[in-house]
């Protein structure tokens, strides 16, 4: 009986160590980044539609032209008012020597 007793004693204190050993060996390090990397989750976003990217490079389109639209019309109100072709000199000089023209063939 004390043999029983001695060779489950010397059973137990054999196999205590081996399995303390094997608890503490956990997996290795290459092991952990695989399961990560298998457990992360690949981000796909859904494709915008091409009429709202048609929206939007419309809307961008008119901004970028609106100041320029804007100067435009700017210069189209600062700009001087036309003379009237009857107060040009040349066109005064011209009728002046026609008409001097005809008198002398006169």
């Amino acid at each position: 009986m004390r043999r029983n007793i001695a060779a489950v004693i010397a059973l137990v204190g054999a196999l205590v160590p081996v399995v303390a050993l094997a608890q503490a060996a956990g997996p290795g390090r290459d092991t952990q980044l695989q399961q990560e990397m298998r457990h992360r989750r690949v981000i796909v976003r859904p494709l915008t539609p091409t009429d709202q990217v048609q929206q939007d490079l419309n809307r961008a389109a008119a901004e970028i032209q609106q100041p320029a639209r804007q100067q435009a019309i700017v210069r189209d109100l600062t700009r001087p008012a036309p003379r009237s072709p009857q107060t040009d000199t040349d066109l005064k000089g011209g009728i002046q020597s026609r008409s001097l023209n005809n008198v002398l063939r006169r």
